[in-house]
C-alpha cells in the first residue's frame, strides 16, 4: 500500500529566501557591533617585527667596515694584540657561546 499525496507539496523556496535573508541580516548586525573575526599582535610581536624589518634592511657584509681594514693593512697599520686574542679564543673554548 503506497501513502502518496495524503502531504500537500509545501514550497519551500519562499521559506529558504527568508532564512537566508535573515542569516544574512544576522551575520550583518555582528558585524555591526564588533563581533566580527580579528587578530592583535602583542607588543612584544610588533617589536620583533621591525626589529626583523631592520635586520632585513642591512646589508650582510659591512663594507665600511672590511674597506678601513684593508686599508689599515695595506698601511701596515692593523695590528693584532695576542693576549686579546688567546683570551678570546679560551673563552669561546669554555663557552657554550662563540665570541662575537
Amino acid at each position: 500500500m503506497k501513502l502518496t499525496g495524503i502531504f500537500p507539496q509545501i514550497k519551500t523556496e519562499k521559506v529558504q529566501t527568508k532564512r537566508s535573508e535573515e542569516v544574512a541580516a544576522s551575520k550583518a548586525e555582528k558585524v555591526k557591533a564588533g563581533d566580527a573575526d580579528r587578530v592583535e599582535f602583542s607588543a612584544g610581536s610588533l617589536e620583533a617585527r621591525k626589529a626583523r624589518a631592520i635586520i632585513e634592511q642591512a646589508p650582510e657584509i659591512r663594507m665600511d667596515k672590511v674597506q678601513a681594514l684593508q686599508d689599515q693593512i695595506a698601511r701596515g697599520e692593523y695590528t693584532v694584540d695576542p693576549h686579546r686574542l688567546a683570551d678570546t679564543m679560551m673563552a669561546s673554548l669554555l663557552s657554550d657561546n662563540p665570541p662575537h
